[in-house]
């Protein structure tokens, strides 16, 4: 299980008592996986899902093998990823 600095809801980063709030952070990086496109970040320019643009254009491909496939790179074992639209699920967690 990844231990990292945690953001808020709005993606800033979260504080507490004048100090940033660190703890699990699984979740938070399947979420940011799914929402960066490809790109936007500058050391992993390949990584990223993008859903908006699978969600909002008529983008053709696979979108559970896409989110598989970005997982898997980022060192988590996929266990399910099924739906599409807005009743997806993922359920994924990194190997030790």
């Amino acid at each position: 299980m990844p231990f990292d600095i945690l953001l808020g809801d709005t993606f800033d980063l979260a504080f507490a008592n004048g100090d940033f709030v660190t703890g699990e952070s699984t979740r938070q990086h399947q979420q940011l996986l799914l929402l960066v496109e490809k790109g936007e970040l500058k050391e992993f320019p390949t990584r990223g899902v993008g859903i908006a643009t699978w969600l909002l254009d008529d983008v053709t491909g696979n979108l559970n093998g896409q989110v598989k496939r970005e997982f898997e790179a980022d060192g988590m074992k996929v266990l399910k990823v099924a739906g599409a639209g807005e009743k997806f699920n993922v359920e994924a967690i990194y190997e030790s």
